[in-house]
């Protein structure tokens, strides 16, 4: 059993629990480490405008964020993998891109290679070719939607799988793209490898087709709002669209969809989404 300094067992192994956690403190990376951020302003960090002005999208931009800091060869191993196997492009806001080996002192030319090679957010967010294997390149049983969301459609990205749950797609993009995204066939731009499909029907007529089916629809209780990432989404078309399925009679449960949450938080700390969502909570309760 796990003991502490004085030999005494330790509260997780009395709860019979097989691990210690731990409570750290959680400080900002600084992102003036890297050479293209040196003179970024903490106003301009928190700024969403700015964070989305500076995602990631290319290895053009990521060279520049970099620099020498990472060896030619990882830039090498980035650019097959996006021309030879990459299912998603590239979209990562600034402040996923500073959670990339948070820990690791820059010292000169490469010395972060190892680091952002072995780091797990980058594995995620950037894939390179060496990251996957080549002896089976994807499962034998993959598809380009692998979860057969699109053959459930009930209306145009409103998949009804359960009986008393849907998913609502309510738009193909996010603030940014991870490399293994299981809406692959839908979210984002298109990649040599992936011809990614497009909703056909206008927003607004797809929005009213979702509500007219949840109105008509009495066994569904629970609604997962998602797309694509609601984070893209302007609130006040999102609030309207969330108020207006909260009149539903049958409906019980709505959840929230976004990743932003982590790789934007910029976004959810605006007054006015803070705002709206104290606005859709009072009506929920």
């Amino acid at each position: 059993a796990a003991t502490g300094p004085t030999g005494e067992p330790t509260d997780a192994a009395r709860a019979g629990q097989p691990y210690e956690y731990r409570r750290v403190e959680l400080v900002e990376p600084d992102w003036t480490r890297f050479p293209g951020w040196r003179d970024v302003t903490r106003d301009e960090w928190h700024s969403v405008q700015w964070q989305r002005a500076h995602c990631v999208k290319n290895l053009r931009q990521l060279r520049a964020l970099w620099g020498d800091l990472v060896d030619e060869r990882f830039y090498a191993d980035l650019e097959r993998d996006q021309a030879e196997r990459a299912t998603m492009s590239m979209l990562v806001p600034p402040q996923m891109m500073n959670t990339m080996a948070p820990d690791a002192v820059p010292a000169g030319p490469g010395s972060l290679t190892g680091a952002m090679y072995a780091d797990p957010v980058r594995r995620y967010m950037i894939p390179v070719l060496s990251d996957r294997r080549t002896d089976w390149a994807s499962h034998p049983m993959a598809s380009r939607d692998s979860l057969h969301e699109h053959d459930m459609w009930v209306a145009e990205g409103l998949t009804h799988r359960y009986p008393t749950k849907v998913l609502a797609e309510l738009l193909p993009t996010c603030p940014q793209y991870c490399g293994h995204c299981t809406r692959m066939d839908l979210v984002g731009t298109s990649t040599p490898q992936v011809d990614k499909l497009k909703f056909l029907g206008k927003p607004v007529d797809r929005h009213a087709e979702m509500l007219d089916y949840l109105r008509r629809t009495p066994s569904v209780r629970d609604v997962v709002v998602s797309g694509g990432d609601v984070a893209n989404m302007p609130w006040a078309r999102l609030e309207q669209w969330l108020d207006a399925v909260l009149d539903v009679e049958n409906i019980r449960d709505i959840r929230l969809a976004s990743k932003a949450l982590a790789g934007l938080p910029q976004h959810g700390l605006a007054d006015d989404l803070r705002a709206g969502m104290e606005r859709v909570a009072t009506k929920a309760r």
